[in-house]
């Protein structure tokens, strides 16, 4: 958790998977300005090999279930990807 990669803290991060999820709450991301870094971040991740996904608070708070079975298979899918 809150793990430095490529110049970025990534809230939830695996490593041999190069996969992290981003935790988006209003309170921290609800600016123009953030929307835009966001993307900025996002698009610059991608590029270092680095997928994300996002995850809104009250989406955690409503489906958790939901949102762990979707990082599983996320997960999955990196890990038949990863060479070796």
């Amino acid at each position: 958790m809150n793990v430095s990669v490529a110049g970025y803290e990534i809230d939830a991060w695996w490593e041999g998977e190069r996969f992290g999820v981003e935790l988006d709450v209003y309170e921290t991301h609800g600016s123009r300005l953030s929307f835009e870094e966001d993307r900025v971040r996002d698009d610059e991740l991608l590029l270092a090999g680095i997928e994300t996904t996002r995850v809104t608070g009250p989406r955690l708070d409503r489906e958790p279930a939901a949102v762990v079975e979707s990082v599983r298979r996320h997960l999955a899918r990196r890990a038949s990807k990863a060479p070796g």
